[in-house]
């Protein structure tokens, strides 16, 4: 060890740096004993060097365990048995008893808060009825009215003077007032009525400059006039005692002023103070006194804590309002205790399900346990696999793609002795599979390039219309194909071709018609120069092209096509659908749907194709789509459809074409809830201006 150290501090200068903190700081001690005068300063700068030290050093533990400790697979896995088994049963037993204690505390809390209201209801009963008396009594004056109520409260309650600890009865009636104890004492002092008390009965928690007190009062009209009664009892330790009986200590505190804590003074209707916080009160408790902590029955007997709080009134004020100081109510006792008085209110058959907690306690634990032995028996035939397997990929690792392990598939885990036997076997393959992806990847880049090239890449101008068109591919290249045909000043041609299928092959015949088509109008001539292309008319040129597609394609190859020349003179769109999705023509309040033409092309030799013509009036909309526009599914496999496509198109129609586009993919991405397209999506878009 000696030598560990002296090798740590001659190559650490974070050793050094330790050593000589550890040396300052029993230096400063020594002082400190000695001269009990030592700067406060220097003692400031010595812990922060050992906390520094202390971090350093406990993350060089860490590491230490990790890659030393925690080499083997059977230590990790004890460990890791450790984390999984053992320490989410302690924080789950550590839980259930965090939730023990709060739920008994507060279980606690509500025993005492229901006490002190059956102390509200005695002082609201005793109110009731001495009122009722008081309507007997055949007084021809307040003081015989007094007198008579003075004698029923001796005779009635002087044996039960206990339950009423320091209780204040004053009577008010005619302008006179009396004030006495239950014991005959009289009292200097009544208490004076408020102004906000209207009512016949009320009762409450008050806070006035005598403390904390159980008010309660009643009106009633008699020979003499109303007569007013309130009951007044201080809590005190008598009173705690009572209410604590059975459960533990009980004590209360009044709280500061939740606004500060100011002590803000008023004068009531008679002249008294009235101090919402006095500060005699602030921070001084009361509790019981004669009722002790039960005592533990057994080890998990643990005492818990209860609180709620108290929301007293001010008294003499001008209208009914709670006091700015709120009075803390605390109670201690102890888990048994206060189990046994819940399964005494429930009854005798309560303890039932205390029998069923414990044996279903114990049958978790002989789980557990059992549990605990499977692990270590599993742990040992996983460490033997996993050293073999440990030592083939050392040799893997080193070239040897011919190495074997050899395990017989016992279980899961030795069946991976014979999956590594494969896995050698194919990772020449795969290395090389990769590398062909790979040029197929730059191969697919590329043809995505050159595709983009066959599209428009410049709307052509023509007069008295705004043409638009995008594509979204669905993969990295497009069987979908639109173009834009300048066939003389006034005539322009519009296409909207969907290949079946997806991917390289639905790409190539993609460009072989985007080829065969300019081939028809422009033989080598600049666009729109050449006289007769505006001559050719759509159904001639979807049969010539049909043709071609049927000689050059398989028998299960087609494609759909739409064929459009608008006239600009003429206002007059001629046009060929050849099994395309039926373009849009939006007029007005007006939806044309473009049907007219035959099937598909590729599929038959010899196909005679209608074209038909339609008028084009200023404002109206023409939209050519794919069926990528109309098929896509949500998660329920619902289709997209037209009527949602025509409701979109409807709703954007004001706006710019790029943005027509950008709403109708958007709420189409919003409905499949992908951002990914499962076909790809075309559009071509005509405004006659």
């Amino acid at each position: 060890m000696l030598q560990f150290l002296l090798r740590e501090y001659r190559s650490r200068r974070m050793a050094q740096f330790t050593f000589w903190t550890i040396i300052s700081w029993i230096v400063l001690r020594v002082l400190s004993a000695i001269t009990h005068a030592v700067p406060v300063v220097l003692w400031v700068f010595v812990w922060i060097g050992i906390v520094v030290a202390a971090v350093y050093y406990v993350i060089r533990l860490i590491r230490f365990i990790q890659r030393r400790l925690l080499w083997r697979l059977s230590r990790r896995l004890a460990v890791t048995y450790v984390f999984i088994a053992f320490v989410p049963v302690l924080l789950i037993l550590l839980l259930v008893g965090l939730a023990a204690l709060i739920v008994n505390g507060q279980f606690a809390a509500f025993l005492v808060s229901g006490r002190l209201r059956n102390h509200f209801d005695e002082l609201k009963q005793l109110n009731r009825v001495v009122a009722h008396e008081a309507t007997r009594i055949p007084a021809r004056n307040p003081k015989q009215l007094f007198d008579g109520l003075q004698s029923f409260y001796f005779n009635a309650l002087r044996h039960h003077s206990s339950s009423y600890p320091d209780l204040q009865i004053t009577l008010r009636a005619g302008g006179q007032a009396r004030a006495f104890y239950l014991t005959g004492a009289a009292i200097s002092q009544p208490i004076p009525q408020p102004p906000w008390l209207s009512q016949e009965e009320w009762s409450g928690v008050v806070m006035s400059g005598a403390g904390v007190s159980l008010r309660a009062v009643e009106r009633e009209v008699t020979g003499t006039g109303r007569l007013t009664l309130i009951l007044s009892m201080p809590v005190t330790p008598q009173l705690l005692n009572m209410v604590g009986r059975g459960i533990g200590p009980v004590g209360i505190m009044p709280l500061p002023a939740k606004h500060g804590g100011s002590v803000d003074a008023g004068r009531g209707p008679q002249g008294n103070a009235e101090v919402s916080t006095p500060p005699a009160l602030v921070n001084s408790k009361v509790q019981s006194d004669a009722v002790p902590l039960p005592k533990p029955r057994t080890f998990f007997d643990l005492p818990v804590l209860g609180a709620s709080s108290l929301a007293p009134f001010r008294w003499n004020t001008a209208k009914l309002q709670q006091s700015a100081t709120p009075v803390l109510v605390w109670v201690n006792s102890r888990i048994f205790t206060l189990n046994e008085q819940l399964f005494r209110t429930l009854g005798e058959f309560a303890g039932f399900w205390e029998q069923v907690f414990i044996v279903v306690g114990a049958i978790f634990l002989i789980i557990e346990l059992a549990a605990l032995i499977i692990g270590i028996t599993l742990t040992r035939t996983i460490t033997s696999t996993v050293n073999r397997l440990q030592s083939a990929t050392e040799r893997v690792k080193a070239g040897d793609l011919s190495h074997r392990i050899g395990l017989p598939p016992r279980d899961q885990l030795s069946a991976l002795g014979g999956a590594f036997d494969s896995m050698t076997a194919s990772v020449e393959r795969l290395l090389v599979e990769s590398k062909e992806k790979t040029r197929l990847e730059g191969e697919l880049k590329i043809a995505r390039d050159v595709q983009k090239q066959l599209f428009p890449q410049k709307v052509p101008e023509v007069a008295g219309v705004e043409l638009y068109g995008v594509c979204h591919p669905a993969r990295e290249v497009s069987g979908d194909y639109y173009d834009f045909l300048k066939l003389g000043a006034d005539h322009v041609g519009l296409l909207l071709a969907d290949v079946s299928g997806k991917g390289i092959f639905a790409a190539l015949l993609m460009a072989s018609i985007q080829s065969a088509v300019h081939a028809q109008f422009y033989d080598g001539h600049v666009p729109g120069t050449l006289p007769a292309a505006e001559d050719i008319s759509p159904a001639e040129l979807m049969t010539r092209l049909n043709r071609q597609l049927y000689a050059s394609t398989s028998d299960e190859k087609y494609a759909t096509f739409f064929y459009a020349v608008y006239d600009h003179r003429a206002c007059r769109l001629a046009y060929t659908n050849c099994g395309h999705p039926a373009p849009f023509l939006l007029r007005r309040e007006k939806l044309l749907r473009l049907e007219d033409g035959g099937t598909v092309l590729g599929l038959f030799p010899n196909v005679r194709f209608a074209q038909s013509q339609v008028e084009i009036e200023p404002g109206d909309v023409l939209l050519a789509f794919t069926d990528g526009m109309t098929e896509p599914e949500n998660s329920y496999g619902e289709e997209f459809g037209e009527q949602r496509l025509i409701g979109t198109l409807r709703q954007a129609l004001d706006g710019t074409p790029e943005e027509l586009t950008e709403e109708v993919y958007r709420r189409i991405t919003d409905w499949t809830g992908s951002a990914e397209p499962q076909d790809d999506m075309t559009m071509v878009y005509l405004r006659a201006l």
